[in-house]
């Protein structure tokens, strides 16, 4: 059988405290994270739909009577939407027709 002494008892002692305190801290932090990443994910949906929504309704400007033409227009000039992102969206009228 092993002796300890005092001392050796209440370096156990302090360890296992010090043990169980990073225990907590740990168990914090994974909670804090869960929380981060729930929050990432609420964002990260409302920010698909937002664009999915822009998307649908900037992609078929044209069919509405061109009320989305300001909006593009506005988005373009604020460097939102770029070249790229008239091309892709398949807007059929040329570049020089937005304004910059």
């Amino acid at each position: 059988m092993f002796r300890t002494s005092t001392g050796q008892l209440g370096r156990i002692k302090t360890l296992n405290d010090t043990i169980k305190e990073k225990d907590n801290e740990i168990s914090f932090l994974k909670s804090k994270i869960q929380d981060i990443q729930n929050t990432l994910n609420y964002w990260k949906d409302k920010f698909e739909k937002l664009i999915s929504f822009l998307h649908s309704k900037l992609h078929s400007w044209y069919d509405k009577d061109d009320k989305y033409i300001d909006v593009v227009n506005d988005m373009y000039e604020d460097n939102v939407l770029d070249d790229d992102d008239i091309e892709e969206l398949n807007l059929s009228k040329g570049k020089d027709d937005f304004e910059r």
